[in-house]
């Protein structure tokens, strides 16, 4: 699965909020998606196992969905089709449209920071050198 931008900085956000931290904490969402740095330790989500990641997986997909022009009342129907149950679908709702302007043009700043990842692979050297 390819990991965009997008997808990244949704994570970070939907992170972010469900950890309950601000602006000024820093969460870097890794190239693949699924691991994130907070406070120099690596971390994985895994909505399948818990609770937590699954909601902090499916605010980021709403969150995108919504950057592409979905509204707040489509999105919550939608999650409750979706077998969610209604209070968490309203719950994601009423938290989406408590985002400020400037919560939405932070994400869209953070969309361009991951952009700029270049994806080249992180590795060190390999040459040896000295007797072995």
């Amino acid at each position: 699965m390819q990991v965009t931008p997008e997808d990244r900085a949704c994570i970070q956000f939907a992170l972010l909020v469900s950890i309950g931290l601000g602006p000024e904490d820093d969460i870097i969402v890794a190239r693949d998606g699924q691991h994130y740095f907070w406070e120099s330790e690596l971390f994985k989500l895994e909505p399948s196992g818990s609770p937590q990641d699954a909601v902090v997986v499916t605010l980021a997909q709403v969150m995108k969905l919504h950057l592409h022009g979905f509204g707040f009342a489509e999105l919550r129907d939608d999650l409750v089709r979706s077998g969610v149950g209604e209070q968490f679908a309203k719950r994601v709702h009423d938290h989406l449209r408590s985002v400020s302007v400037e919560e939405w043009e932070r994400l869209r700043e953070r969309i361009v920071w991951y952009g700029d990842d270049n994806v080249a692979p992180i590795i060190g050297s390999t040459k040896v050198t000295g007797e072995s």
